[in-house]
């Protein structure tokens, strides 16, 4: 008689059962419980496992009462390394399904000689999972139930519960679980007496995993949003240093491999300094996000416009030459002179440019630009303050 741990109700030929459990011991049992009942009576079972578990699972049959000679020499009992078996059907790091009916097809259909059934215990896509490759893992729990439509067979799957500690393995716990037809729970579960508090265990652990699931997306969510932060200048809006940076050094590999030139814009506010000495922090905060304003009005809507640093912002004018730097400058002053600004000071800008064709590099159209921008600003010197 089947013990506690396989009372999942009857199983049937093209069942397909997973375990997660806890200790080593509580494996050794249900994949002894699961190969007897076939042993006994006649059938056949499958175990295709590492070395070490062939040993002690080998070892808990033949406690159990099972020859396991005669059983291996009627062919009965066939043990295969799950290594070496996993290595005969990955193909491109990933398994194939022509090699895996192969290499295990053909045992299915020894074992079923003279019309025995088959029990069947596998630990490769543990494997998989072991060694990190997830995807390979579920694709394998695919092979097994597609294998199920050519031959009978009553499939044990098992994984270390300790394999889904981490929060973010919650899609796949679902996903294999969705692959099998029963889910063997662990022994916290497993060793319920009363079927009632066995339902509301298992109950509590679906609700527990749908509250991390919707953890875990929330969570995901908050990610998003501080990726998104990262390259975002919380008083302006506009992108920061690190947002600018990477699509300078894009563009500038576009421009090389097209011919298209782009220009790099460094501008400055002249007298800044003054003004936040002047009037306060938060005027100048205020003239900043309005300077943000005039700069993203004189920009075209595929320019990239960004805060490098305190009163310095960038422009990347895409695929534009001089004449388009030039209109840009204009706008740009333009803007400037039209504009009420939050205070009544005389707000300034420097600009300096580069062409990126002409440059060396990213960092180098940036100095360049830099360069000249400061230029502007020494002519200025006099009157900025």
């Amino acid at each position: 008689m089947e013990s506690a741990v396989l009372q999942t109700g009857p199983l049937c030929g093209h069942d397909h059962l997973v375990e997660f459990y806890e200790t080593e011991a509580f494996l050794v049992d249900t994949v002894c419980t699961f190969a007897v009942p076939a042993l006994r009576g006649g059938d056949a079972a499958i175990v295709v496992a590492t070395p070490a578990h062939r040993e002690v699972f080998e070892r808990a049959l033949a406690e159990a009462g099972i020859d396991m000679r005669a059983a291996g020499r009627e062919g009965r009992y066939l043990a295969l390394d799950a290594r070496e078996t996993l290595a005969r059907f990955m193909v491109g790091g990933a398994p194939d399904r022509a090699h895996f009916r192969a290499a295990v097809g053909s045992v299915m259909t020894s074992a079923a000689h003279d019309g025995r059934r088959i029990r069947a215990y596998g630990e490769m896509v543990a494997l998989l999972w072991d060694d990190g490759d997830v995807a390979s893992a579920l694709a394998l729990e695919d092979l097994w139930n597609e294998l199920a439509h050519d031959h009978e067979f009553t499939l044990l799957c098992a994984y270390p519960l300790s394999a889904f500690e981490d929060p973010a393995s919650a899609a796949a716990f679902q996903r294999i679980c969705e692959q099998h037809t029963k889910v063997i729970p662990s022994e916290g579960y497993s060793l319920l007496d009363d079927p009632l508090e066995r339902s509301r265990a298992v109950a509590r652990l679906q609700q527990e995993s749908a509250a991390l699931q919707g953890e875990v997306q929330r969570l995901r969510a908050e990610q998003e949003i501080l990726a998104e932060l990262a390259y975002v200048d919380s008083l302006t809006g506009l992108g920061n240093r690190r947002a600018f940076d990477l699509h300078l050094e894009r563009e500038w590999a576009l421009t090389l491999r097209d011919g298209i030139d782009s220009f790099v814009v460094v501008a400055d506010l002249d007298r800044f300094k003054c003004l936040n000495d002047t009037h306060g922090h938060a005027a100048g905060d205020a003239v900043l996000r309005q300077f943000a304003l005039a700069l993203r009005a004189a920009a075209r809507g595929t320019d990239v416009v960004a805060r490098l640093g305190g009163d310095e912002f960038g422009v990347l004018l895409i695929r534009g030459d001089k004449r388009a730097a030039h209109a840009f400058m204009v706008r740009l002053g333009d803007t400037m002179a039209e504009w009420a600004w939050p205070v009544q000071a005389r707000i300034g800008v420097s600009l300096g440019h580069a062409s990126l064709q002409e440059s060396a590099s990213p960092a180098k159209a940036l100095h360049r630009a830099d360069l000249e921008m400061f230029a502007r600003k020494r002519e200025t010197a006099p009157s900025a303050g």
